[in-house]
């Protein structure tokens, strides 16, 4: 009878031992998928991130080119003045002279493009410049800037704890917007 227990109690440990052999392995195999899922998942992820960072940047030039189509062969006083309107507007916001600011049509020779030129004179610090420019390229229009130019015309002397000296600039920008023609 004790025999009979004895060997009860080996099979009851071998079977035991059998168990968590086959458990552990199975549990391992199910880690190892469950990683392989994970990096799969983050891949996927990435992805998923690029592809919404990507879609809004098109957004924005789906915008810009969406604005730049036009019907007719000139731009509109109305663009022209609307454009003006908008570059005093950016000079007001960071405080710069605008000694002369003048639309000039310009004829291409794509039949497909139409360029309108705008020369701004404006009295600004360096600084002021960089601002105005980086904002300009935020406009929803095609924009190429054709000259800078940039001619120092005094020296002011600033009075208080920061005594430093601001030159200030005459800055003459020439820069085009353009138009594409939709054709028919």
């Amino acid at each position: 009878m004790r025999q009979k227990y004895l060997i009860l109690l080996c099979l009851i440990i071998l079977s035991m031992m059998a168990f968590y052999y086959f458990s552990s392995d199975t549990l391992k195999q199910k880690a190892e998928l469950i990683t392989k899922y994970d990096n799969t998942i983050k891949i996927e992820q990435d992805k998923l991130n690029s592809a919404k960072v990507l879609n809004e940047q098109l957004k924005e030039v789906s915008k810009v080119i969406t604005q730049s189509m036009s019907t007719t062969r000139e731009f509109t006083p109305e663009e022209t003045n609307e454009f003006i309107k908008k570059l005093a507007t950016l000079a007001d916001q960071y405080q710069i002279g605008v000694n002369s600011l003048y639309p000039k049509v310009v004829s291409t020779s794509n039949k497909n493009l139409i360029e309108q030129q705008y020369t701004l004179v404006l009295n600004c610090t360096f600084i002021q410049m960089g601002q105005f420019i980086s904002q300009l390229e935020s406009f929803d229009n095609i924009i190429k800037i054709k000259t800078l130019d940039v001619s120092p015309i005094n020296v002011e002397k600033q009075v208080g704890a920061n005594a430093d000296t601001v030159t200030r600039y005459q800055v003459t920008i020439e820069l085009s917007t353009f138009k594409i023609v939709k054709e028919a």
